[in-house]
């Protein structure tokens, strides 16, 4: 009987002495568990924070540098077009020696300021006409050879284009017999081969204009020039000189014919470029 009370009496005591314990260590895993996930909120936090601040940072350092760098890039231009204000309103450049002008000269019809010297040798020796605005100022003459003829006559057969606007058409022949390249000429003392050609023009009013204007180019040497030719290849010939002439009386634009109803302003606007009107 006694050794069964003793028997019992001890597992009470351990059932009494597991209870806590037990608690004991729940509590120490709840505590453990909720540190655990606080360090870990924690760290997430400071994380974040690491992450983003630097990239706040820099867009504001960038932004403020975007800023400074463009007041002074606008402030840089301002003081550009303040320079270049003055000194056009305080120096005159000569346009062919590049230079200061000495003795300046300004051309009536344009009013570009020039060197005296600079502009006359250039008038003399090249042509009379602005080197910046190409206004021209007194006759151009060419290089065309002297020993060549210019014939006129008329027909009763109309242009295509012109059936209903002119009474026949006008025939010009040109005509320069071989001949030997003088100082104007590339070659001088080279022969050059001489050439016959042939061109159209409507016999109405705008015709008999043009016809005139090509009558004056003749004259002063502008029609033809001595060099290659841009159709044959061939070098040291007779060629158009950038004139313009209808010399087929068919075949529209693509084969110097007409119909081509811009021809006659085209010839105009090319003779008006060598003072020609």
């Amino acid at each position: 009987m006694s050794d069964q009370r003793r028997t019992s009496s001890r597992t009470c005591v351990t059932k009494k002495t597991s209870l806590p314990t037990v608690t004991q260590n729940v509590r120490k895993t709840a505590n453990k568990s909720r540190k655990i996930n606080h360090q870990t909120s924690s760290d997430t936090n400071s994380a974040t924070r690491r992450h983003e601040s630097p990239d706040i940072q820099n867009s504001t350092k960038r932004t403020r540098l975007d800023s400074v760098n463009s007041n002074k890039l606008n402030h840089k231009k301002q003081k550009d077009v303040s320079y270049n204000d003055d000194t056009d309103d305080k120096i005159d450049r000569c346009a062919i020696c590049l230079d200061d002008c000495t003795e300046p000269k300004q051309l009536d019809k344009c009013t570009h300021i020039f060197c005296t010297a600079c502009i006359d040798q250039y008038f003399e020796t090249v042509k009379p006409q602005c080197p910046c605005c190409f206004t021209i100022y007194g006759e151009i003459r060419g290089n065309q050879p002297l020993n060549g003829t210019m014939t006129i006559d008329t027909s009763k057969h109309r242009l295509p284009g012109f059936e209903h606007d002119s009474r026949g058409t006008i025939r010009i022949v040109y005509h320069f017999p071989n001949g030997i390249q003088d100082e104007s000429h590339p070659n001088p003392g080279t022969p050059y081969h001489g050439t016959t050609r042939t061109a159209y023009l409507p016999e109405n009013r705008e015709g008999r204009h043009v016809l005139s204007l090509l009558q004056k180019a003749f004259e002063l040497q502008q029609i033809f020039t001595v060099g290659q030719s841009r159709t044959t290849g061939y070098d040291n010939v007779i060629t158009w000189n950038d004139i313009h002439h209808k010399t087929n009386v068919n075949g529209g634009m693509e084969n110097f014919g007409y119909p081509d109803k811009t021809y006659l302003n085209r010839v105009k606007q090319e003779l008006a470029a060598k003072g020609i009107k």
